[in-house]
């Protein structure tokens, strides 16, 4: 990594370079803050007011949910000096899987837009297969809801969108792209054959051929979800991963989808969606024998 590179995770950023250096204007104290509790939840009763129960477990450990809150508040405390000590450290930010930043997390990134930082973020809202926290702030701007959060920022921030995909074949981004039908299409650049090419289904009885001919990479909703015996991975843990061929065993309301081709009932189309653009070359789905023909 070149020395004028800093890398971080999220949360270590917004604990180290935001809460910690002027925790002392919400806590009077420069030390207080230990680490993260990443698993435990705060008391649903505890006050907002109350710092250190709101915040804080009894080890001075930031709750998860709670840490891009308490940056913000400790800010504007201290009357902006967290954002202004990130722009004398850092010419430019950057941001990845912006889509996964959710509740207070837009609003420490909407200080970063107004300071003269030149913040880059990239994310694809059709993958929001991870929170970074529970809170329930902008709800409505999860998954596919965040472009309309940047849009209502265009005085501080430029949108591009770059609808191309370079891993999967245009029959399979076709295929996906259905599953948002307001966003944009997006253009193949893999243009290779290799006989078997597009979106499929398997019946049941067909899988034990289908993996000696094709040996796709198993994907399934979650460990407790059936693959017949079957090594697979889970779909979120496959996130960000290339294959050349996979083979989805599906959840009930994706086998509807398969039948309706209507998106609207999904209740997790960013995680059909994760699944099916892992592939170059094909996609196929494991079906009941009545129901192979949901898919052409």
């Amino acid at each position: 990594m070149p020395g004028n590179v800093t890398l971080l995770g999220w949360f270590s950023f917004l604990v180290n370079q935001a809460a910690r250096p002027y925790q002392a204007a919400l806590l009077d104290r420069t030390d207080f803050i230990q680490s993260l509790n990443f698993t435990g939840e705060r008391s649903r009763y505890a006050p907002r007011d109350q710092w250190r129960r709101f915040y804080f477990d009894l080890g001075a450990n930031l709750y998860r949910d709670g840490v891009a809150d308490f940056a913000c508040r400790v800010d504007e405390a201290s009357d902006g000096a967290v954002v202004r000590r990130l722009a004398a450290m850092y010419d430019r930010i950057y941001v990845d899987e912006l889509q996964d930043l959710v509740g207070y997390d837009l609003d420490f990134l909407d200080r970063l837009f107004r300071s003269g930082i030149e913040v880059i973020a990239v994310g694809d809202p059709r993958q929001h297969t991870f929170a970074t926290n529970n809170s329930r702030r902008h709800k409505k701007y999860r998954g596919a809801g965040l472009l309309d959060w940047l849009q209502k920022r265009n005085r501080r921030c430029i949108v591009e969108t770059r609808a191309e995909s370079w891993r999967c074949n245009q029959q399979i981004c076709d295929w996906a792209d259905a599953i948002y039908p307001t966003m944009p299409p997006t253009k193949s650049h893999n243009n290779e054959l290799t006989g078997h090419d597009g979106v499929f289904a398997v019946a049941h009885a067909d899988v034990p051929a289908y993996i000696a001919k094709y040996r796709p990479t198993v994907l399934r909703n979650s460990r407790t979800a059936p693959t017949m015996g079957l090594p697979a991975l889970n779909i979120g843990l496959s996130k960000g991963s290339t294959y050349d061929r996979v083979l989805i065993f599906p959840t009930k309301p994706m086998l509807d989808y398969l039948r309706t081709a209507d998106p609207s009932p999904l209740k997790a189309p960013d995680r059909l969606y994760v699944a099916v653009t892992r592939a170059r070359h094909s996609v196929a789905f494991v079906v009941d024998r009545r129901h192979a023909n949901y898919i052409p």
